[in-house]
């Protein structure tokens, strides 16, 4: 199993996209990993998380190969992760070559968001295929088995995060989210097997948080949960992900931070197989 990710950002970017802070001039005069495009990061070659605006700018310059992808997950309604127009491109006459229906997953937001941009909720022409997803309540797709569950963050919906398990292997997506629930840990614990990989939210980075994102403490504490209640070991692998310019922390001070609890700074571009 891999993930790779192509937007560590939050809704702003870094630098922000009108912000000239002295992080924001510092990560553009700096570049390579301090350039953070807004949240998307993909399974394998076919599963992927979120559809930004930056989505197109990722196949460009990241090597994201949407030919490829034939499942979505989208988190939740909000512009950096949630770009429907794109969809649009899925039929013809301006995609020639995808071969088959894109199947898309997101809460009721997203169905409205889609119905409003497409006029549709998909279908054989659109070649994509919208299925709303409910917390708790796993659905199996393409091979994998796929847990959406009740995110802490806007009062606004029902936002999700998920848990993506292929044969034994298992990654936790935790954005954009507080602190995990009581009933987010009743329901993982329903599923057979540990957490290959937990991708923790990290927004407010040097800041706690917990009631909307979380910073690295937050992070670390969940780190601590998931351990104490067997739903991960030793071997799994622990990353902080999702940054806002806000939080303080430029590239290399936040790895170096987040390895004080054993924990991956993710970046654009980053890949992981396990």
């Amino acid at each position: 199993m891999k993930i790779t990710y192509y937007g560590t950002a939050a809704g702003e970017g870094w630098p922000g996209i009108f912000c000239r802070c002295e992080l924001c001039r510092e990560a553009r005069r700096l570049g390579g990993k301090n350039i953070r495009t807004r949240s998307q990061a993909l399974i394998n070659d076919d599963l992927l998380l979120d559809i930004p605006p930056d989505n197109y700018l990722h196949s460009l310059h990241y090597g994201l190969d949407l030919d490829k992808v034939r499942i979505l997950l989208i988190t939740h309604s909000h512009s950096d992760h949630f770009y429907p127009e794109d969809l649009e491109f899925l039929r013809e006459p301006f995609s020639h070559t995808y071969p088959a229906v894109m199947q898309v997953y997101g809460n009721g937001a997203i169905r409205q968001g889609i119905q409003r941009t497409q006029g549709t909720l998909g279908g054989e022409k659109t070649r994509f295929m919208f299925h709303e997803a409910s917390g708790n309540a796993p659905f199996s797709v393409g091979g994998y088995t796929v847990l959406p569950l009740y995110a802490t963050h806007t009062k606004e919906e029902r936002c999700l995060f998920y848990r993506i398990a292929q044969g034994d292997k298992a990654v936790l997506y935790a954005h954009d989210t507080g602190v995990l629930t009581q009933e987010n840990f009743e329901a993982l614990a329903q599923m057979s097997g540990k957490l290959s990989l937990v991708s923790l939210d990290c927004t407010t980075q040097k800041e706690r948080d917990g009631g909307y994102h979380m910073g690295l403490l937050d992070a670390a504490e969940q780190k601590e949960r998931l351990l104490e209640r067997g739903l991960a070991d030793r071997s799994t692998i622990w990353v902080v992900n999702h940054f806002s310019h806000n939080g303080g922390w430029l590239h290399e001070e936040m790895a170096a931070q987040a390895q004080k609890y054993g924990m991956l700074a993710s970046y654009d571009g980053m890949s992981i197989e396990f």
